[in-house]
């Protein structure tokens, strides 16, 4: 009897030591229920409004707010026993009751909501029973859910996505080494000069940029000798039309030379033939003889026109081929810069997906659980002397209150963050 004895003082005298819980006080969405025994048809529940107020049978709207059940009991039990109940008996006849203030009865039937957000299953509200943690409303809401997105097979999602992060990283090395070629192209730079800092200029892994590289590098080799022999051709051809000009030029002085003796020849003829000491067919050829020599000069200076004409456009053509492969070299440039803009962005958008898919992955196959960052949102409590909202940090076993906002977040394993991101699997 002693012992106990004893056991009941240590228990009485914990609960004594232990500090005692605030008793709920009701709030807005909060639904109450209200009951009279002796009065079975004198039950009513009604959601308490964002006035404050709760409808409650005999008496209308009546402030809820801030009171506890016990202060909301009292209340009633104040005000409904003046007031008298008709209702009907058995037999069908009426009769008159009185409702007695120990008859009267107040319960809270349905807590406002929990809403949870972030990596769960489901997100949203969730009914709150009194005492419930953040792991039983986790619970309640499906679990953890590392992805918001839904995946049949994150193994096979995940060798999915590395093959499409590896083909992406192809083409944005051949896309850099094309962007390099174009810029070599630009500059004038020779291959042999401009294959020295190609890695360091492609701004892609070394493992990733040796093939493009040398495609590029042979590309550019092709294209820089094809325009030399462009430019080798064309000076070629204005070689030979200066020489040609020159030689016409030469032959252009002597016909002159021709002409100018061919009409002193005739004037002595024609001064001979007044004096009657030659004979007319004399005279006839020398001015056929001028005449000759003049359409052979006048031929001279046709071509020597020409020739210097082709010299012109030989020149032209010369000095516009390096300009006309820079123009076309720019153009293509420009859209290769976009095209390697967006591959950047989907191989990073790429890499987020790996860095989480490649988490659930090993979660899955390793069956380990992720650590969540868990922070609650505490409403204003009615009646608590805090008016308003609070953000706490929370853990799995913390206690819930009506109204609550949850937000979970799960991080990966830090050990995860080189899956996709270029730095470690290039």
């Amino acid at each position: 009897m002693r012992r106990v004895f004893a056991a009941s003082a240590a228990l009485l005298l914990a609960f004594a030591g232990s500090p005692a819980r605030a008793e709920y006080r009701i709030s807005a969405g909060d639904t109450l229920e209200v009951t009279a025994l002796s009065i079975p048809g004198f039950k009513q529940e009604a959601t308490v409004g964002i006035d404050g107020t709760v409808m409650v049978p005999l008496l209308g709207e009546v402030p809820a707010v801030g009171l506890t059940v016990a202060e909301l009991r009292k209340a009633l039990q104040k005000a409904l026993p003046a007031k008298a109940v008709r209702q009907r008996n058995a037999d069908g006849r009426e009769s008159i009751a009185v409702i007695e203030p120990d008859e009267i009865g107040v319960r809270i039937a349905k807590y406002r909501p929990v809403y949870l957000s972030g990596d769960v299953t489901k997100q949203g509200e969730h009914p709150f029973h009194p005492g419930m943690t953040v792991r039983q409303a986790v619970a309640l809401a499906g679990g953890y859910n590392l992805l918001r997105f839904r995946m049949e097979n994150p193994v096979v999602e995940s060798a999915n996505l590395r093959a499409e992060y590896d083909a992406v990283w192809a083409s944005i090395a051949r896309e850099s080494a094309n962007v390099w070629r174009l810029k070599a192209i630009i500059a004038g730079a020779r291959p042999d000069k401009a294959a020295a800092g190609a890695e360091a200029s492609l701004n892609v892994p070394p493992s990733r940029a040796s093939v493009a590289q040398k495609l590029a590098e042979q590309q550019l080799r092709v294209q820089m000798s094809d325009v030399s022999k462009e430019k080798e051709h064309l000076q070629r051809a204005l070689t030979r039309s200066q020489n040609q000009l020159a030689s016409l030029t030469e032959q252009q002085a002597k016909e002159k030379e021709g002409v100018t003796a061919d009409a002193d020849e005739y004037d002595a003829v024609r001064a001979l033939f007044q004096r009657g000491a030659v004979v007319t067919t004399r005279l006839t050829d020398a001015r056929r003889a001028v005449l000759l020599s003049s359409t052979r000069a006048l031929q001279t200076t046709v071509q020597v026109a020409q020739l210097e004409r082709d010299k012109g456009e030989l020149t032209r053509r010369l000095e516009r081929v390096d300009d006309q492969q820079a123009m076309e070299a720019m153009e293509k440039l420009q859209v290769s810069e976009d095209n390697l803009a967006a591959l950047r962005s989907r191989l990073s958008s790429i890499n987020d997906k790996l860095v989480y898919t490649g988490a659930l992955r090993t979660q899955l196959l390793s069956g380990s659980r992720t650590r969540a960052s868990i922070a609650v949102f505490h409403p204003g409590k009615a009646g608590s002397g805090k008016s308003g909202p609070n953000l706490t940090d929370a853990a799995e076993d913390t206690e819930l209150q009506p109204g609550d906002v949850v937000e979970v977040v799960l991080k990966p394993d830090p050990a995860l963050r080189g899956i996709g991101d270029g730095t470690g699997q290039n």
